[in-house]
């Protein structure tokens, strides 16, 4: 039995997918294995954890972006009226398909980058996931790493401490419990080539969530900025990652991970900058975002899936309407 989702136009599905599915190739095309999100034939599946039960769930899109529609299934586990209901509004949360894109598209048209983005991603949501504390432990192992080495440890920490669904002879992932990760001790994490201070990092929140002690779902109800102040009381959060969990988990439309070193190059890139920006410089740049800055952050990062054609195209594209934008003030001084 299938269910239908009506998300709110423009939404575009697989535009939203890329940047769960997998890291964007590397230079030497190697691809990237799933972690917990998975396309199938033509349709992305997940596992939701629901009363320590785990429910295997299938989205395929139907439509178009001005007219979407998604198709929603439950492949394995309970199949009743509560689990559907669980995982529709699930899907609705995760592809946030309530959310109203006009008033940033209207935003973003005065901006001189993101004004192209929008029209190349649009209807592209900011994913969420299922759990807070998924995105706080991955973000933790994320820090100071490259894509391809965080990618590698997340895998081996899942495969080695997650359940599973199977499914037509596939076995599909469920990140780890915060039970099992407070089980376990530095020693084992650091055979998995995680670093002494963040295996105890890690172990350290996973305690205080199994044990009822911090309530990371309960985040979602506060405002942004006392969300974001009880993420910095934890040890081994900073800045970042603090605004990662608000832009991933927590459906924050105004984070803004100045710090992030693929956006500040992505800015340097796009904007014509002289050297790469500063955390203060990008904070500055991302008044103009405001209200709107985990989707202006999110437009920048995809860029980092197209290649290199698109993106020298769409740098010469804003770099000539800049020449002529500076030729008409120029004129206009002269009068």
């Amino acid at each position: 039995m299938s269910m239908l989702i009506h998300p709110r136009a423009p939404f575009n599905f697989s535009q939203t997918l890329r940047f769960v599915l997998a890291p964007p190739p590397l230079l030497n095309g190697r691809q990237f294995e799933p972690l917990l999100d998975y396309f199938v034939d033509g349709e992305y599946r997940r596992v939701l954890e629901l009363a320590y039960e785990l429910i295997l769930y299938g989205v395929r899109e139907e439509g178009i972006p001005d007219k979407p529609r998604l198709r929603v299934r439950i492949l394995a586990g309970p199949d009743d009226d509560h689990a559907r209901r669980a995982v529709a509004e699930e899907i609705a949360r995760q592809f946030a398909t309530d959310l109203d894109l006009k008033p940033f598209y209207a935003l973003a048209q005065k901006d001189p980058v993101l004004r192209h983005l929008i029209v190349h991603f649009r209807g592209m949501r900011v994913p969420q996931a299922p759990q807070v504390f998924e995105i706080l432990i991955s973000a933790i192992i994320e820090q100071q790493v490259n894509l391809s080495f965080a990618h590698k440890v997340k895998k081996v920490l899942i495969d080695t401490y997650g359940r599973s669904v199977e499914f037509e002879g596939r076995r599909y992932s469920a990140f780890p419990e915060p039970a099992v990760l407070a089980a376990t001790t530095p020693a084992e994490l650091l055979r998995l080539q995680v670093s002494g201070p963040k295996a105890r990092y890690m172990i350290a929140i996973s305690r205080l969530v199994a044990e009822g002690a911090l309530d990371l779902e309960g985040l979602r109800r506060h405002p942004e900025p006392l969300a974001h102040e009880k993420l910095m009381e934890l040890k081994g959060v900073g800045h970042w990652t603090a605004q990662y969990v608000g832009l991933r988990a927590l459906g924050h439309l105004d984070c803004l991970p100045a710090a992030d070193v693929g956006l500040q190059k992505v800015i340097h890139y796009f904007y014509g900058l002289r050297k790469r920006p500063v955390p203060e410089r990008a904070q500055k740049m991302a008044r103009a975002w405001q209200g709107w800055k985990s989707y202006a952050t999110f437009y920048l990062w995809l860029t980092y899936w197209e290649n290199a054609e698109w993106k020298s195209r769409v740098r010469e594209q804003i770099r000539a309407e800049r020449r002529v934008g500076d030729s008409k003030a120029e004129l206009s001084a002269g009068l």
